[in-house]
């Protein structure tokens, strides 16, 4: 994780403090939970416009692991690539 400073009015602060003490949590972990949930809000509005960001995740937590060097992982790259190619040239 990276260290970050923000600007907060002070009321949003006595209420993430709030929060924070409801839940048993820091007021670190609040922010972040919120920053996940608005930065999932916003793209899920409006996904990514860089194709290859749509590509983060694809292959997802579980199942067998990808083997690269054995060139498939590239295969299925470009062969998801291509199908988002085509649905956005529609």
């Amino acid at each position: 994780m990276v260290r970050t400073t923000i600007m907060a009015e002070e009321e949003l602060l006595y209420k993430i403090e709030w929060i924070a003490r409801e839940q048993g949590k820091s007021k670190a972990e609040i922010i972040r939970e919120a920053l996940v949930m608005y930065v999932t809000d916003v793209e899920t509005q409006n996904p990514p416009q860089n194709p290859l960001l749509s590509l983060i995740g694809l292959a997802g937590d579980e199942g067998e692991e990808m083997d690269l060097s054995d060139g498939k992982d590239e295969e299925i790259l470009r062969e998801e690539w291509n199908k988002q190619y085509e649905e956005r040239h529609r």
